[in-house]
């Protein structure tokens, strides 16, 4: 079962990073206007956290420890830029941005969680 739930989390975390990578470059690169206000600083931040996010995923499907370890720092820097997002720039961000942020934030804790299950299991 944990070999089942950890490629299941691999899954979700490369889907996650693909959808980051494909839409982020697509707004930077001007082919994509989303019809809201974006910052440079955040859709970067997208684009790079999907990059990881499909690294972590590999190294997830693998049951590298890695890919946990790598999984915490994507959960930890999601909800440090959440924060952010929801005090520092927020009359300065567009919802969406906030709402998707979060979204990445809620997943990427589940997923850890599920992580660290399997990984405290087979300790």
């Amino acid at each position: 079962m944990k070999n089942i739930s950890l490629k299941i989390v691999a899954t979700v975390a490369g889907i996650l990073g693909l959808m980051a990578v494909i839409t982020g470059s697509r707004v930077l690169l001007g082919v994509f206007d989303p019809g809201y206000a974006t910052h440079i600083w955040l859709i970067s931040y997208n684009v790079f956290m999907g990059i990881v996010s499909l690294v972590a995923g590999v190294l997830i499907w693998k049951e590298k420890a890695k890919g946990a370890l790598l999984a915490g720092i994507i959960t930890v820097a999601h909800i440090t830029v959440l924060l952010l997002l929801g005090t520092v720039f927020v009359s300065d961000v567009a919802h969406q941005s906030i709402m998707a942020m979060i979204f990445r934030s809620v997943v990427w804790v589940a997923l850890f969680l599920v992580i660290r299950r399997g990984v405290v299991k087979t300790q």
